[in-house]
């Protein structure tokens, strides 16, 4: 995925591209498919403009991820971290220990969407699945974290 391709689903949503909204969207594609805390964005980020400040991150993220653009990962006692989705359609499954993402293929929202507008008017335009528990190599150690 390109800048400009991200920029033009921005854009399509209504976004003003600022200079420093492309460059948070240059940062996160640099991070290839990893992902990154708002505090690393912002430190690469105020090297090109110095005057930025950490809440302007935190309200372009937000903003993001409110557009699907971005997803954010709050695990319990961790900072957020923030990738870009790839596609408008993802799905994952999300370590809890690790924090590591598994993007799944299968998509079972798309009669949910067919309701949705049948039933009430409602044009859906993006959607995410995320799934929380183990990965396999954190899953040995996580009989005792399982609620029951």
């Amino acid at each position: 995925m390109q800048v400009e391709q991200v920029l033009q689903r921005l854009k399509d949503m209504g976004c003003k591209l600022t200079p420093q909204r492309r460059l948070i969207v240059e940062v996160l594609l640099s991070a290839g498919e990893g992902a990154l805390t708002a505090d690393e964005i912002y430190q690469q980020v105020r090297q090109t403009y110095p005057e930025i400040g950490l809440d302007t991150i935190y309200r372009n993220l937000r903003l993001m991820a409110r557009l699907n653009v971005v997803s954010e990962v709050k695990l319990t006692g961790r900072t957020a971290q923030y990738s870009l989705n790839r596609e408008l359609h993802n799905h994952s499954l999300v370590c809890l220990e690790c924090g590591a993402e598994i993007p799944l293929a299968h998509c079972p929202i798309k009669e949910l969407e067919a309701v949705a507008l049948e039933q009430h008017g409602f044009i859906i335009s993006a959607h995410r699945i995320e799934l929380f528990g183990y990965c396999p190599a954190c899953a040995p150690g996580a009989d005792n974290k399982i609620p029951t």
